[in-house]
């Protein structure tokens, strides 16, 4: 009993694996179920045995990856802690690895592209909508702690400033995405980014 659940458990990481690399590379509409099965050298029944249908997979890798919906998502900080220093250093890892070659950067890349095209997902348009929200307060509110702690330039309306950080961000990985990539200046580029987004703070 215990083997037969242990396979099925590699059974569901190998489908998993699969689709990732598939629907990074073909996209998910252009994907089949026996792409993916072909791909994981299994049949199209074993994939049913797991996901009913290609947005169930979808689903579930978000859920493997524990990723918050939006890469700019900056969990809160203590308040003693909160820096820009701190928050420059976690937005540059953040960009950092979505620039590079990754799962991170598959599963965003699936995120958005899907949205455009569907809405049965968990990662609709509506949804990805609500993440940069969250997204866009997380960074204000790290900059007000910041500014608390008296590192942070005076009389800025820091809802603004998070929206434009966030948005510089976003497109860059959005642009990242159309054009060759970075491969080996992921770093490099992410600093740059980064601090221009917080020129006018630093």
């Amino acid at each position: 009993m215990m083997k037969r659940k242990i396979q099925g458990l590699v059974t569901r990481e190998k489908i998993l694996d699969s689709a990732e690399i598939l629907f990074f590379e073909r996209g998910v509409s252009a994907t089949s179920l026996e792409d993916i099965a072909h791909a994981a050298g299994m049949t199209r029944g074993a994939i049913y045995g797991h996901f009913s249908n290609k947005w169930a997979l979808v689903t579930a890798l978000f859920e493997r990856s524990a990723l918050p919906l939006d890469p700019f998502t900056i969990p809160p900080e203590k308040s003693n802690g909160a820096t820009l220093g701190a928050l420059r250093s976690k937005l540059e890892r953040r960009l950092a690895d979505v620039l590079h070659s990754g799962t991170q950067r598959r599963l965003y890349s699936i995120a958005f592209s899907t949205a455009k095209s569907e809405g049965d997902t968990v990662v609709s348009t509506s949804t990805l909508g609500e993440a940069a929200r969250i997204a866009q307060s997380s960074i204000e509110s790290a900059l007000r702690l910041a500014a608390a702690n008296r590192v942070a330039t005076d009389h800025v309306d820091y809802a603004v400033e998070a929206v434009y950080i966030h948005s510089l961000l976003t497109g860059c990985f959005h642009l990242s995405l159309l054009m060759s990539s970075h491969q080996g200046a992921e770093q490099a580029l992410a600093s740059a980014v980064v601090g221009r987004a917080l020129s006018t703070l630093l």
